[in-house]
């Protein structure tokens, strides 16, 4: 990955399918009963109140919540340079993905962003 795009469609490609997808995945798991720990079980018993109608309308905020946070998350790891998450782009080579990337957060954004390109949800 000596590129610089790739090394960020890297990052990317890891955020959306192993913190994007697997957290909204999480959430319907939750929505559908299939959680077993107690606090989802109690979550999923307090939907049994609410109408298909409502119930769908919290699922569709599901990727948006998500999306909100990693918007925050990545507008943060651009904006404290106190925190530089490397990546590795060659054998003995890192890339600080701040200084490779035009604007983190919008990295997520547009028919080609991660969000578009790399999710499945």
């Amino acid at each position: 990955m000596s590129d610089n795009k790739q090394v960020i469609d890297f990052f990317g490609q890891v955020l959306m399918g192993r913190i994007r997808d697997e957290a909204i995945d999480d959430w319907e798991r939750i929505f559908q009963g299939k959680m077993r720990d107690n606090e989802s079980k109690k979550i999923f018993e307090t939907l049994s109140t609410f109408s298909p109608e409502q119930v769908q309308f919290i699922i569709n905020l599901f990727p948006k919540i998500v999306d909100t946070t990693l918007h925050h998350l990545l507008w943060t790891l651009e904006q404290e340079e106190d925190i530089n998450v490397l990546v590795k782009a060659e054998e003995n080579k890192y890339s600080n993905i701040r200084e490779i990337s035009d604007g983190l957060a919008g990295e997520l954004y547009t028919e080609d962003g991660w969000i578009s390109r790399f999710s499945n949800k």
